[in-house]
């Protein structure tokens, strides 16, 4: 039995009772901070035209997009609210490669709406997509420069959408072979307004694949180990076919290693740094005039994978700029939404701190033969100051925030649109949405009208 065989075997067999309440509980826990995050996303300039075009390209009423009174066909509903759960880069962290709330809720939300699905059924798909997802990003190991969210999120998405559509093993499959040759996303758009598209696009492939599949359409059923198909050709040499279904249905990464609720609206790749230089600045602050020099000395090449800017014309381009988010944490002792408006890189002062921060990679890594050159993430900042002094700060792991600390975070971002009391209902609605009869429920506390 092939891998593709494999899981779409354990995709249909998987019963809500199969999967461990810690799962439960990590989704739970993203699906809220991804409502939250979507909320926003509709305030922004890239959800407006995200829901200009949703609006006109209209559909058959079958889902809800959040934060508007727009219904439209469940396909551009999960689109629309997986480019606006995106927009600022302030969703989750995790498995899915990287980026799995926003790629699995808008699936989710969308079919379960469609379909008058129950809130553990919408839980049990997403931890199914999210278990495949994550074997396939934690094994394929790319080495090129692709959009992980993007092209394992596709997989996943696929992955829920057939489970909440109950298909068969054999339709399972097909679904699969259909959202490989959907799945794309090019890093080179970090920075721009068409990241967001791609969990939007994800979102939207993988239902549109189980519901051609649904119809008897086909594709290769062994897609992901088949000579010229997933994994070959987004594999790199430590692709690991074998390991994508180990101890399938023993082991779960949802609940062995969790998802993360980001506290900073920023690629997770500035995450460590920040959560470093912010504990150093709250026990020695420092005044941006006094500093000499800033060195970031970490395990990667600089201006490569996600931290790809080196340059920032426009806030969106600053997500994704190292140097600019240290330059930030100095002179303004924060990193929040304002630091990535295009009001605050225009005022050009984080620019020219940013002459002052150099990134280098730590030469143990560099002194390392190639096959273990990941092999060592120790990463530090030293920081000279102009009367002679060096910090040097030895970094930790990243913060990410708690349960209680993410439930503030999304009143924070719901807040900009919702009253007090839909917050609150969205909150309660989640918090126990395994037994929620209808799915509809909650759409109708995070959108504005019927």
């Amino acid at each position: 039995m092939g891998t593709t065989e494999k899981l779409a075997q354990w995709i249909v067999a998987t019963a809500s009772e199969d999967i461990p309440e810690a799962a439960f509980a990590q989704a739970r826990k993203s699906i809220l901070d991804y409502i939250g995050t979507a909320i926003h996303g509709s305030t922004t300039d890239l959800g407006g035209m995200i829901l200009d075009l949703t609006r006109e390209q209209g559909g058959n009423p079958q889902a809800r997009v959040i934060a508007t009174n727009i219904r439209t066909a469940t396909a551009s509903a999960a689109f629309a609210n997986g480019a606006m759960g995106h927009a600022a880069d302030f969703d989750d962290l995790g498995g899915v490669g990287g980026h799995p709330a926003t790629v699995l809720t808008p699936t989710t939300l969308a079919l379960a709406e469609e379909l008058h699905l129950s809130g553990r059924q919408l839980l049990t798909a997403w931890a199914v997509g999210y278990e495949v997802g994550t074997r396939l990003s934690a094994n394929v190991h790319p080495e090129r420069d692709w959009h992980p969210t993007a092209i394992f999120g596709t997989m996943a998405a696929a992955v829920a959408a057939s489970k909440l559509m109950g298909l068969n093993v054999w339709k399972t499959r097909m679904a699969l072979g259909i959202a490989g040759s959907q799945a794309s996303g090019l890093r080179r758009n970090f920075g721009t307004m068409t990241k967001p598209f791609h969990p939007g696009n994800a979102a939207r492939g993988g239902i549109i694949a189980a519901k051609l599949a649904s119809r008897g359409y086909t594709s290769d059923p062994d897609i992901i180990e088949g000579r010229q198909g997933y994994a070959d050709n987004f594999g790199g040499p430590k692709c690991n076919i074998p390991a994508m279904t180990q101890f399938l249905g023993e082991l779960y990464y949802l609940a062995a290693e969790g998802t993360r609720i980001k506290p900073w609206p920023c690629c997770g790749g500035n995450h460590q740094t920040l959560t470093n230089l912010f504990n150093f600045l709250g026990r020695e602050p420092i005044k941006p005039d006094q500093v000499a020099s800033i060195e970031h000395i970490g395990p990667n090449v600089p201006c490569t994978g996600a931290l790809l800017r080196d340059e920032v014309r426009e806030g969106l381009e600053g997500k994704f700029c190292l140097r600019y988010n240290i330059s930030a944490a100095i002179i303004d002792g924060k990193v929040d939404l304002d630091t990535f408006s295009d009001a605050r890189a225009e005022r050009g002062d984080l620019q020219a701190f940013m002459a002052r921060v150099r990134l280098v990679r730590n030469s143990d890594v560099v002194a390392r033969r190639p096959h273990i050159a990941d092999g060592n993430p120790d990463a530090r900042l030293r920081i000279q100051m102009k009367d002679g002094r060096v910090h040097e700060i030895v970094f930790g792991a990243a913060r990410h925030l708690t349960p209680e600390e993410t439930v503030e975070k999304f009143r924070a971002n719901a807040g900009l649109v919702l009253d007090r009391d839909r917050v609150g209902r969205c909150i309660e609605l989640v918090g126990r949405l395994e037994t929620v009869a209808d799915v509809a429920a909650v759409l109708d506390t995070v959108t504005t009208g019927k």
